[in-house]
């Protein structure tokens, strides 16, 4: 599967979507956080992309913010999860591949990045949340003001990201 092809996963892709022209390639992300579901076999990337939105909502231009964030979750992971080290603002590239071994609809999953690996099977669907951008003028992204897509995200969050002992926001 070319590295460009992973917005023919994403279910629905129009909030995404809507924010580029292109969608970049998974590559050069910045791994804020792994999430593993607890309430099934699922995982949430939490990743900064390289390039700032091209089509950002004019709110976001006017305050500023020069950085993105989104949540990417896969679904029906196996029991074939690999993970090294510790996701702490690594750069990484995530790599897809259909799966073909004994079933169809499945895609092989690697992320790989200085001193930290993750692998695992699922099924052949992303879903791309908790889009929101925020500015980069040092403070510790953690702390920055955010500025979110989601109304939901917005009244329940406000500007802030929650901690992430939040199940609704991380899952």
């Amino acid at each position: 599967m070319p590295v460009d092809a992973w917005p023919e996963l994403l279910l629905p892709a129009g909030q995404l979507a809507a924010l580029y022209t292109e969608l970049p390639p998974l590559e050069r992300l910045v791994l804020r956080s792994v999430h593993l579901s607890p309430r099934g076999a699922g995982v949430t990337l939490r990743v900064e992309f390289p390039s700032f939105p091209d089509l950002a909502p004019q709110a976001w231009v006017d305050a500023g913010c020069d950085r993105f964030e989104a949540q990417i979750e896969f679904f029906g992971v196996e029991e074939d999860l690999r993970m090294r080290g510790v996701p702490d603002g690594t750069v990484v590239d995530v790599g897809l591949s259909r799966y073909q071994r004994e079933r169809e609809g499945r895609i092989a999953v690697g992320v790989r990045g200085r001193g930290f690996s993750l692998d695992f099977t699922a099924h052949a669907a992303l879903k791309a949340g908790h889009l929101n951008a925020y500015r980069s003028d040092g403070a510790q992204p953690y702390a920055a003001e955010r500025w979110f897509v989601s109304p939901i995200d917005r009244r329940l969050y406000g500007g802030l990201l929650p901690p992430t002992t939040a199940k609704m926001f991380y899952g």
